[in-house]
Formats: structure tokens, sequence, C-alpha cells
């Protein structure tokens, strides 16, 4: 939807260009790839086009773009919680102390009377232009002091390097398999530098535990690492008309910084020229700046082609010696262990978003989770009211488990969430929204009711006797005895599921959620044992289980 905002005039607009213009003309030579200036980072336009912009550009013209354009969800979420540093900085949020009401009007403002983060903002808080040339030094992808991200001790500390088909997830490097794609380190493509930039994102968020290539530093040599801050989490984050918008909703308000965000040490990687202390033990987040970007547990270095064009190879290896203190994310939905502990919610890429959605937008849960922290400031009265009537979620999922194996990554959308936030303080959640999770606890009850009757079907068709009796637990490495069947109509099942709480959720009644998706899980039951139907042994296992589905119902069928 086009933003109703106003733009800035039509020779500002043709100046901004010009300049932007001129700057990538005399950056197209510098091998060191300025990411300020290089078109690195994929967006998308109102057109629906795609392009390609340096990351000042992308500033200036922030309110052109609907939104990124990265394939990555690993890499997406990564750039975004680097965007959102660089947004807090442009328009002094990160300055604004931990009185979060006087933060949140400074937001309110910046959403409701400013079209672009191209205009100056008054007071301290540096414009696009002066901040890109106060960093430039940091941002170059391949400096041989600063590499952005990057240690450039890496050099002459690791005796070997790790392969450019190690820095991409999912490409096989070493004696893995092949999934994705075939590359040998025999013979290894390189990565254009563009490409290259988003991977080492990705990487240093989402990057493996266990054996890397080894270190030395002060003579103790090392070859294992710890596991990227992000690694197997979901990471949600909202999304407004345009970019522009989707950045200043996505910066963390004071009531989640880890510290005072006027601290010296709150700094980004490439607003530090200090080289980090990789033998001692690393100090907590310092604020919201360090926050974001700074939680990283590997370190990598990429070798440049002569012309900068393209990363030929890199290594990637240990960055600390201990673990980070814990930090509470604020993109993520966090869950309460048995012994107190939160802990992050895993990516599950059989698991729709929807059945998160409870997660992102209840305050009173009435349970032991908590959702992400982000978007305690976003229900209405806090943000202008066009901005809050398009407010959605992006979900960026990589199914991976805590070491090397990388299974499948996902991107979701949900649509606006006006109705289920709360737009007075009236109370804490509406109606709507506490249906939401009586929703999806029903479509879980009953996907939990058909794999049961399906397993219990299937032991009483196949077994020769009837020793293991229906409901009975299955014993541990027994599950084969399950057969086909659950896996079958839960592949049925849950799609099924999800349009329907979709459609209970537009007519904004979900009293009746348990027999409606009780009746998809006595459909897919009965198509899925249809074919022993017609065998008397069959169908008697068939109508004994169908009674636990069909008790869903709350009528004969």
């Amino acid at each position: 939807m086009a933003c109703s905002m106003p733009f800035p005039p039509a020779h500002a607009a043709l100046l901004t260009i010009g300049v932007s213009c001129s700057m990538s003309a005399a950056a197209a030579d510098d091998a060191r790839y300025p990411l300020d200036l290089r078109p690195c980072a994929p967006v998308l336009t109102h057109a629906g086009m795609t392009e390609r912009v340096g990351l000042r550009e992308l500033f200036l013209r922030a309110h052109e773009f609907q939104g990124l354009a990265v394939a990555s969800p690993a890499a997406a979420s990564a750039l975004l919680r680097m965007l959102y540093a660089i947004a807090a900085r442009i328009t002094g949020l990160d300055k604004l102390g931990s009185n979060v009401d006087d933060w949140l009007d400074r937001r309110f403002e910046l959403l409701a009377e400013h079209a672009s983060f191209a205009p100056k903002r008054a007071g301290e808080a540096p414009g696009v232009d002066e901040y890109f040339a106060k960093c430039a030094d940091g941002l170059m992808l391949y400096d041989p002091q600063r590499p952005f991200l990057q240690d450039a001790r890496l050099a002459h500390e690791c005796a070997s390097s790790s392969g450019i088909n190690k820095l991409v997830l999912g490409r096989p490097s070493g004696n893995n398999q092949v999934f994705f794609g075939h590359f040998t380190d025999d013979d290894p493509a390189p990565l254009p530098s563009d490409e290259a930039f988003l991977h080492l994102l990705a990487q240093l968020y989402y990057g493996a535990s266990g054996q890397c290539t080894p270190r030395t530093v002060n003579g103790q040599r090392y070859g294992n690492t710890m596991a990227g801050p992000l690694r197997r989490v979901l990471s949600c984050h909202p999304l407004g008309r345009n970019l522009y918008e989707s950045l200043l909703l996505g910066i963390p308000g004071p009531d989640s910084w880890p510290g005072s965000s006027s601290s010296e040490d709150d700094l980004c990687p490439w607003e530090d020229d200090r080289p980090s202390a990789v033998m001692e033990a690393p100090a907590p987040a310092a604020g919201s700046m360090s926050m974001l970007t700074a939680r990283h547990q590997h370190a990598v270095l990429l070798k440049p082609s002569p012309d900068g064009g393209s990363a030929v190879d890199a290594t990637i290896t240990w960055a600390l010696r201990e673990n980070r203190p814990e930090v509470r994310d604020p993109y993520l939905i966090w869950d309460e262990a048995k012994d107190g502990m939160l802990y992050p919610r895993k990516a599950d890429a059989e698991r729709a978003l929807w059945r998160d959605l409870d997660g992102l937008i209840l305050q009173d849960r009435g349970d032991k989770s908590r959702g992400p922290p982000v978007f305690e400031g976003l229900t209405g009265g806090q943000l202008p009211e066009e901005v809050f009537q398009h407010l959605r979620v992006a979900a960026y999922g990589f199914d991976q488990d805590g070491q090397t194996r990388d299974r499948s990554y996902f991107t979701a959308v949900t649509p606006p969430l006006c109705t289920l936030l709360t737009s007075s303080g009236t109370q804490p959640d509406s109606l709507l929204a506490l249906g939401v999770k009586e929703g999806r606890e029903a479509a879980e009850r009953a996907a939990w009711r058909l794999e049961t009757a399906l397993r219990s079907a299937w032991r009483a068709y196949t077994l020769p006797t009837d020793d293991d009796k229906s409901g009975r637990r299955l014993k541990k490495g027994k599950e084969k005895d399950s057969g086909p069947w659950p896996e079958a109509a839960s592949a049925a099942y849950w799609p099924a599921a999800e349009e329907c709480f979709w459609e209970l959720l537009d007519s904004e009644d979900f009293t009746a959620a348990l027999p409606s998706f009780g009746r998809i899980a006595l459909r897919v039951f009965d198509d899925v044992t249809e074919a022993v139907a017609s065998q008397p042994r069959g169908a008697k296992a068939r109508e004994g289980a169908r009674g636990l589905v069909r008790s869903l119902l709350k009528v004969r069928a």
C-alpha cells in the first residue's frame, strides 16, 4: 500500500539521487568495497521491483521501498538488527535515556511528521550523510586493518583458511553431504561481494558450534567455537507500510535495553576501532547498540579478489573462549522452563507462524511464555493511527540443530494486527486476542486427538494381539509402531487448520473453534483410514479409534 505521508519535494529527490550516483561512481573502483556506497543490500520497491543499494542510499530512500528483499531469512534477520542500530543513531532514539514516555513521544513524532530519514534531525542526532561519513572507515568489507565485522588478525593467527563454501550456510564443505547445491572444496565458486556481505551477517548470527579452523592467540591454540546468538531461533519483526516505518518500529525501546545507552562503550563494531580482547571474559552488552550488533561468537575474515568484486576465500574460527552474558533479545518469543530460566522459542519449519501468533500479541498470556519485548511498545495510542492500522509481523526462522546441521529456513508474514492489539488502556488484551489463543489451543488439541486415534487404529489393525491397548503410550524406540497414518494426517490437517483459523479470525468469533477443528480432524481421519475401511479388521480398528476424534464435535457424526 502506498504511503500517505508526504514525500520530499521533487527537486530534493533529484538532488539526493544525483549525490548518491556520484558517490557510487567514485566508489566503483575502491577494492575495499565500501558498504555505504556499493550496492550491497537488496530492497523491494513499491512497484514490486528488486534493487540493490548501498547502505547510505537505503536510508536516504527508505520511504521509497516496501522493505528488504533478502532471500535468506538468516541474513534478513541479521541485516535488520544492523539497520535498526543505524536508524537509532540517525534519529537520536539511542540517546533519549531511560525515560520510556519521552522515547515513545519522539518515535511517534518521527512516524507522524517525517516522511524519510533524509532530513537532518534537530538536536544531537546526525543526518544520514554525516553518520556514514563518520563511520566510513569501519564499513569497508575488505579493509586490511578494519574489515567490516571481521578480524584482520586471523591472517596470521590461523595457519589455514576454512574455504568460501564454509561461509555459506547450507553449502556443503569438507566431507559434508550435498543438500542445497553441488559445491566442492576442490572447485570453490567465488561469491560476489554483495552476496558475501549477506552471508557474513548470517554466519555471525546463525553460525554453528563445534569444530572450526584452529586459531592461535598468545601461544594458545583452539579449534572449537560456540554457536551464533540466533542459531535455531524464531526471530519476529514489525512491518510498516514502507522500510522507513519498519526500521523505526523495530528499534527496541529503553525498557528492553540491557544497560545505559549513554555509555561510551555502547558502540557498533563499525564505530569502534579498538581490537577485541579475545582471551578475556566478554563484558555484558552496554546498551541497545551493542545488544543489536556486537554479540558474535565467531571471528571471520574474507579474502577478496584483486578488484574487490568477489570473495574467493574465508576463514571462520572462534572469537571468544567464553559465552557472552545472556541478553533478552527483543525480537524473540521467550518461554520459561520448569527451573524458571527463559529460553527462546526454536524455529520449526513444520510449525506455521499462526500457531505463535498469540505469543506475539498477548500481554497476559496465562502461561510462562513472554512475547518479543519490541512489541510491548506497538499498541494503539503509542503509534499514529495510520501506522497502527497497517502494522504486520514478519518472522524469520532457520530450522537447525545446535551444531552443524541446517535443515530448512522460512519466512512468514501476518496480516495487519490492529484488531488484535489493544487500542486503549482499559484492558491488557482484547477478547479477540484472547480468542486467538483459544483457537490455537483448540487446533493443537484436535491435532493431538487425531494423531493419538490414528496410532491406536494402526496398532489395532496391524498387531496380531491386543497386548498394546488403545491409548497406551509407546515405549521409547517403538515409534515405528505408529505406522504411516499420523504423518500423512499431519500433512493434511495443518494446512486445512490454518485456513480455518484465518476464517475464524476474519469472523472475529472463536467460540466454535474446537468443533471447527474437530470436523477437519475427523475428515482427515476418515480419508487416511479409508483404504482399510472395507476390511473387517480395518473397519473394526477404524471405528474403535474414531470416537476420540468424533467427540470433539459434541454431536453424533
